[in-house]
C-alpha cells in the first residue's frame, strides 16, 4: 500500500536519504536511483520534489550553512561588547567554528573529510555569504557607536568575511591564525 506523506515532510525525508548516500558513496558516485533505493521509494518520487541529485546538493549545502550561521550567532554574545571585544570573541576561531557542525555528524562527515575539499570549500563560501548581513548589523552598530570611523560599511563588511575566510582556508590549523587575524583587523579599524 502507498504511503501518503505531506510534501515537506517527504521532501525532507529524501534530502536526509540523500545525504547519507552522498557520505556512503560520495557525491559523484551517487545517483537519484541510489538515494530512490536507500528510501525504499522510486526514482520518480525522487524526481518528483528534486530534479536532480545537484539540487538536492544545493539544499543541503544551504540547510548545512544555515545551521552553522545559526548555531554560532546563538554562541555569540555581543551585547554590551566594543568591537574589539566582538573581533577577539568572534574572528578567526575555525576550532570554535567547527564545535558546533559536530552535532550533525552526517553533514560534518560529507563536507569535512578527506575526499571532499570542493565540498567544503563550497560550504565555507556559502556560511560566508549566510555572515554578511550578521556582520554588517555589527559593524554597522559601531559605526554608530562612533568606534569605526569607515564611510563604507559594505565593502568593509566583505572584506571582514571574506578576507578572514582565505587566511582560515589556508592556514586554519596553525596554532596562532585567529590571533593574526584578530591582531590584524583591530590594526586596520584603529580600535
Amino acid at each position: 500500500m502507498r504511503t501518503v506523506k505531506d510534501p515537506d515532510t517527504r521532501k525532507q525525508e529524501i534530502l536526509s536519504g540523500a545525504l547519507k548516500v552522498f557520505a556512503k558513496k560520495g557525491f559523484d558516485k551517487t545517483t537519484i536511483s541510489d538515494i530512490a533505493k536507500e528510501l525504499g521509494i522510486s526514482q520518480g518520487l525522487c524526481y518528483r520534489y528534486y530534479a536532480s541529485k545537484e539540487e538536492i546538493y544545493d539544499e543541503a549545502l544551504n540547510e548545512y550553512a544555515d545551521i552553522i550561521v545559526l548555531s554560532n550567532m546563538k554562541r555569540f554574545d555581543s551585547k554590551g561588547k566594543s568591537l574589539k571585544e566582538k573581533i577577539r570573541s568572534f574572528s578567526g576561531s575555525l576550532k570554535e567554528y567547527r564545535e558546533s557542525e559536530k552535532d550533525n555528524e552526517l553533514l560534518y562527515s560529507l563536507f569535512h573529510n578527506e575526499n571532499s575539499q570542493k565540498m567544503h570549500d563550497q560550504l565555507m563560501m556559502k556560511t560566508a555569504a549566510k555572515l554578511v548581513p550578521h556582520i554588517k548589523k555589527e559593524l554597522e552598530e559601531a559605526k554608530d557607536n562612533g568606534e569605526i570611523k569607515i564611510s563604507d560599511i559594505e565593502t568593509l563588511t566583505y572584506f571582514f568575511v571574506y578576507g578572514q575566510l582565505g587566511m582560515l582556508l589556508e592556514h586554519g590549523g596553525e596554532k596562532d591564525c585567529d590571533k593574526r587575524i584578530q591582531d590584524m583587523l583591530i590594526e586596520i579599524l584603529h580600535l
